[in-house]
């Protein structure tokens, strides 16, 4: 599941703030995302990231 995959910022220098589940704590934690070279783990909203990674 991509809720397992690390927290990717990403190579670009965009600041699009995102969500994604750490599964160290369980928790949805929000982050600033780059804009291009992520991976799934990744989410516009903490809605969204706890509705798909059951947080």
């Amino acid at each position: 599941s991509f809720c397992l995959e690390p927290k990717r910022v990403g190579r670009c220098k965009g600041y699009f703030p995102r969500f994604y589940f750490d599964s160290k704590t369980g928790k949805c934690t929000p982050f600033i995302y780059g804009g291009c070279g992520g991976n799934g783990n990744n989410f516009e909203t903490l809605h969204q990231c706890r509705a798909i990674c059951r947080a």
